[in-house]
Formats: C-alpha cells, structure tokens, sequence
C-alpha cells in the first residue's frame, strides 16, 4: 500500500498522463478549421480527423484494461505513453488530411493503453483513506482537461501555425513517459487468460456502431454501407455477451449491468460526454468561421464550463448523499438539455452572451453527475479487475464522445448542405460541391465569386447558424428523455464509496 506522499505524487503523474489525452481531443476543435483551410480538407475530412481518435481508443479500452490487469497497469500505461508520443511526432511531420487522420488515428491506440491506467491504479494501489479524493481529483483533472487543452492551444494559435496546438501534446508525452516509471504499479493476482474473441468481438462492436454514425450523416441512414456496418455492430455486440457469459473469467462480466446504480451511471457518463463534446464541435467553428473570432476568443465560451464544472464536481459527492443518485442524474440531464435551448436561440450574429450561457449550463450538467456515476461504476467491480472498470468508464465517455460528434456532425452537415443546395447554383460545378460541404470552403469561395459573392457568404453563415438551432433542438428532445430514462432506472439511493467496498489492495 502507498504512503499518502506516494499517493500524491501517484495522483500528480496519473492526472497529468489523463489530462494529456483528453487535451488531444479540444486541441483538435480549436486548430481545426485553420487545419482545414491550410491542406483543404472537406468538413467530412475533419470530422474524420476528429473521430478516429476516439474511435480507435474507445475500440481498445477494454482490451488495453485487461492487458493492465494481467501484465501490469503501469507497464501497459508506458507502452501507451511511447506510442502517444511517436503519433504525437508523426502529428508534426505530415500535412495531408489522410496523414493527418492515420497520425490521429496512432495517437488512439497509445490513449486507449494509457486511460485505465491512470483510474485503476488508484483505485487499486491508494490507501482507502485516499481512494475517494483520489477518485474525485481524477474526475475533475478528466473533465477539466478539455478545456485546459483547448485553451492553451488557441493560445499558441495566437502566435503560431496549427502544428502548434500539437506542441503541448508531444511536449507533456514526453514528460508524463518520463515520470511513469516513478510510481507505484499493481495487476490481478491470478492472472487469468486473455479473452482474445471476446477482445476482438468488442473492438468490432464498438468500431463498426462508431463508423456508422460518423457517416451516417453524411452518406444518409439507408446507405447499403451504413445499415450493414449498423448490423455488425450489432451481431458483434450480441457475440460479445454471448461470449462473456459462457466464460469462467470474462473479459467484462456484462450481468455488472444489471446492477442499477452501475447502468444508470455508464448511462448517464455517456449521454454527458456525448452532450459536451458535440457542443464544443457546434459553437468553436461556428465562432472562428461564421462569427470570424480567433482562435483565443472561440476557445473562451467552452472554457467557461470550469466555472461551473468546478465547484460543482467539489459538492457532487455530498449532493449525492443526500439528495440520492437518481435526483442527480436527472438534473443533470435536464441542465444539458436547458442549454441546448438556449444556443437553439443562436443566430448567425450570435449574440456570443448565448454561447456562454450554453456551456456554463451543461457545464453545470457535467459536473454534477461525474464524480457519483464514476463511483457507481468503479465500486460494482471486484478490486482485481479495475482495470476493466476503468475502461467501463472510459469507454462510455469515448464512445459518448465519438457518437455526440458523429451525431452533431451529421446533423449539421447534412442540415448546411440541404440550406446551401439552392444559394450555389450560381457557382461553377468545380466548386459548388466544396460549398455545400463547408461552411469555410464556403466563404473562401464567395471571396472570390464577384457580384454573387456577398450573398452566398450570408447564406453560408445563415446555414450553419440554422444548423446548429435544429442540431440543438434534437440534443433537447433527446437528453429530456435521458433524463426520464434515468428517473425510471436510476436507484433511489447513493452509489457505495470505494473506501467501503474496495479491499486495502489489488
């Protein structure tokens, strides 16, 4: 067991190596539409770019915690920490959006080694008088580190290219690799044999539902592609539990699930992450490109949520004890779906006092509801099997993830494309289609299309304004039935504290 000065320093190492990936999605947002003018890529293209990242990592963390349970979760987080540095490298180098994409899609892989690592070694190597404020550190260092990133690469925007926003990620690679050998590691005891179908089975599961909502929005929901790709997510997702039920020691025990408290949480943990990340994919572009602000600028509403997420998450445990899980996790449904209202009200003049009171309201959602359901799900699963949990998580905040840009991608985009079908006709057929896929493309365009010019900037900017009302309109109608999901789910009581119900060690 650590001496709460190893802990700390433990706690230091494991906040930074998590705040490392989740920085590599914001940093992404803010340099994104600069990427897109610099190496022409289509706002399919950047989409892409996006989503591989959290589609290939959300693929492999259950994989990855289950090689940390067997081999050690610190040694499997350094491999991690390698690959994320040498992608982190390839980031620099490359300048095509396919390259861009494969170097996004190797930083995946190193995150999904990383991120159960940093929970699980908490859990399950901090003395039980640490586990809960260590667990609740965590969860703001995961949560805040989203908008940390995003600023501090609109800062570097500021002064440099967009292979800057990329600088601190290779930067803090290279530090945290250098730091992980320092702590403490811990691994399941009876090493039990990889459940290598059962791996494969979810990586395609996870995968191929991914792919189909990314380009499902794009191709349409009745594309041969799209709907075959929807079935084998399904059969996979059927194989997998099939399969975890037979097995004496499974990858994942899935009947975890029916323990209210633990679904309702992953539930919940998805749907939230879904919610923030597709928000920040809507208003920072809309900001750089419609609104014409800089990156710093556009970057200031999504950093508003830490004045909410912050003292929220401090009082999220008490709230939860005395108010019960099911009346947090409701509200914080309602308030992601309150803010969705408010930025339904945007037009393409703004006012940007709209954005700021979007994202401090879901801010406000966010924050309440991750520290108990990251409990919930953490404190149903054995002690030897936290690397596991830890990926339970993650994967639910990385699918949510992916699936809230794939779902706010495709709205917008075939929302913008349908506004601007009419207002291009005037253009030449070379570039007609580039218009009606971006809104940056857009506006370079009309720049230099004369007398029609003028207009087709405005319906441009009119569009994707239009786009983000009803892209927000739907997020309100669905995270209202989330919240009445999760009042008929959710248990009446708290979830169990990892000092209560986690043994002294792994």
């Amino acid at each position: 067991m650590l001496t709460p000065r190893r802990a700390t320093w433990a706690l230091v190492v494991l906040c930074a190596a998590v705040s490392l990936v989740i920085a590599s999605i914001t940093s992404l947002y803010i340099a994104g539409p600069e990427i897109a003018r610099d190496v022409g890529a289509t706002q399919t293209e950047l989409t892409w770019m996006i989503d591989i990242y959290t589609l290939v990592m959300a693929g492999l963390l259950l994989p990855a915690g289950a090689l940390g349970d067997r081999f050690g979760r610190r040694g499997v987080m350094i491999v991690g920490l390698a690959v994320f540095v040498l992608g982190a490298v390839v980031l620099q180098l490359v300048d095509t959006p396919g390259g861009l994409i494969g170097a996004r899609a190797v930083l995946g892989v190193g995150a999904a080694l990383i991120l159960p690592s940093t929970l699980s070694l908490i859990t399950s190597t901090f003395p039980p008088e640490m586990r809960d404020r260590g667990v609740s550190t965590w969860t703001a260092a995961f949560t805040i580190a989203g908008v940390l990133g995003g600023s501090l690469a609109a800062v570097l925007l500021e002064f440099f290219s967009w292979r800057s926003a990329f600088w601190s990620i290779l930067v803090g690679g290279v530090i945290v690799l250098a730091a992980a050998p320092t702590i403490a590691t811990s691994r399941d005891e009876e090493t039990p044999a990889l459940d290598l179908w059962g791996a494969l089975a979810s990586i395609v599961a996870v995968a191929a539902l991914v792919y189909a909502f990314i380009q499902a929005g794009i191709d349409g929901w009745t594309d041969p592609v799209i709907v075959g790709a929807l079935a084998l997510g399904v059969v996979a997702t059927v194989l997998f539990v099939a399969l975890q039920l037979r097995r004496r020691q499974p990858l994942l025990d899935v009947r975890v699930f029916s323990d209210r408290a633990f679904g309702v949480a992953a539930f919940t943990v998805f749907m939230a992450f879904a919610a923030v990340y597709g928000l920040a994919y809507l208003i920072i572009p809309f900001q750089q490109i419609v609104l014409g602000d800089s990156a710093l600028v556009a970057s200031l509403p999504m950093g508003a949520t830490a004045i909410s997420i912050i003292p929220i998450t401090i009082v999220a445990r008490r709230a939860t004890e005395r108010f019960g899980l099911r009346a947090i996790v409701v509200v914080g449904c309602l308030l992601n779906a309150a803010g969705f209202a408010i930025l339904a009200t945007v037009s393409a003049d703004g006012p940007v006092l709209t954005l700021y009171a979007t994202t401090i309201t879901i801010g406000a959602g966010l924050g309440l509801a991750m520290v108990p359901c990251t409990e919930a799900i953490i404190s149903n699963v054995p002690a030897s099997k936290q690397g596991v949990a830890a990926s339970v998580n993650h994967t639910t905040r990385e699918v949510g993830t992916t699936l809230g840009v794939a779902l706010f991608g495709g709205l917008l985009s075939g929302i913008y494309s349908d506004q601007m079908r009419a207002a291009t006709e005037v253009l030449p057929a070379p570039v007609r289609e580039a218009a009606r896929e971006s809104v940056a493309a857009a506006l370079q365009i009309a720049a230099t299309a004369g007398p029609e010019g003028a207009a087709i900037a405005t319906s441009a900017r009119e569009a994707y304004a239009q786009g983000m009302q009803q892209t927000s309109l739907v997020m309100v109608a669905i995270m209202v039935v989330c919240a009445a999901i999760c009042a008929a789910w959710a248990p009446r009581r708290a979830p169990r504290t990892l000092s209560a119900e986690l043994p002294a060690g792994a």
